[in-house]
């Protein structure tokens, strides 16, 4: 029969001799939780983060002006377009009225070379084309368009063009026009066309 084994005092005393140590540094307990490695946050100086947000606020402002310009240019654009689609539905209606007076003339025309082909008459044809050259006058005369007149009177370089010189011994005659070869044209004056003319020049 075995005998039961004795604990000596020495080996009594160091099991109730054990002790536990709490370690109060506050980073083991993070390093326990799985904190370990995480960087503080990073604050900046004061006046380092006034800048920044300043920065920030420039940012922001220089966008809200960007938009806004863009905004603006669009309206521009499109007011652009329209006046521009004004302007040629206006030019377009001036000239659709301009030739509706030419109507009539180009009619009148034809009315005259008809005439002249069935009755060989030659007078009735002179009559009808000077009717409807006075008409053509008169009508452009309504539209602002007016002939340059040359009667009687000394060349002039800004409406007259000198086709033709013609000798003369007469010094008050000098430089007088002497016959239209061409009539001009004046638009509210406005040269569209020179009047062709003969010119005297004092013979030397």
């Amino acid at each position: 029969m075995s005998k039961p084994k004795i604990k000596d005092k020495q080996t009594e005393n160091q099991e109730t001799s054990k002790f536990t140590v709490s370690d109060r540094r506050h980073w083991a307990h993070e390093d326990e939780e799985g904190n370990l490695g995480d960087e503080p946050e990073e604050r900046l100086p004061s006046y380092v983060q006034q800048l920044k947000d300043q920065a920030e606020a420039k940012d922001k402002q220089l966008r809200e002006y960007i938009a806004a310009y863009k905004a603006k240019t669009a309206e521009i654009d499109e007011i652009r377009i329209r006046l521009q689609k004004e302007n040629e539905n206006r030019l377009d209606q001036i000239k659709a009225d301009f030739f509706k007076k030419l109507i009539p003339i180009t009619d009148n025309f034809k009315r005259a070379i008809d005439s002249a082909q069935s009755s060989a008459d030659y007078e009735s044809l002179k009559q009808g084309i000077e009717m409807t050259y006075s008409h053509l006058l008169s009508t452009l005369k309504e539209s602002g368009v007016e002939t340059i007149s040359t009667a009687r009177r000394k060349f002039n370089p800004q409406t007259d063009e000198a086709s033709l010189t013609e000798d003369t011994t007469d010094p008050d005659k000098d430089n007088d026009v002497v016959e239209e070869l061409e009539p001009g044209y004046l638009f509210k004056d406005k040269l569209l066309k020179p009047a062709k003319v003969k010119v005297a020049k004092l013979k030397q």
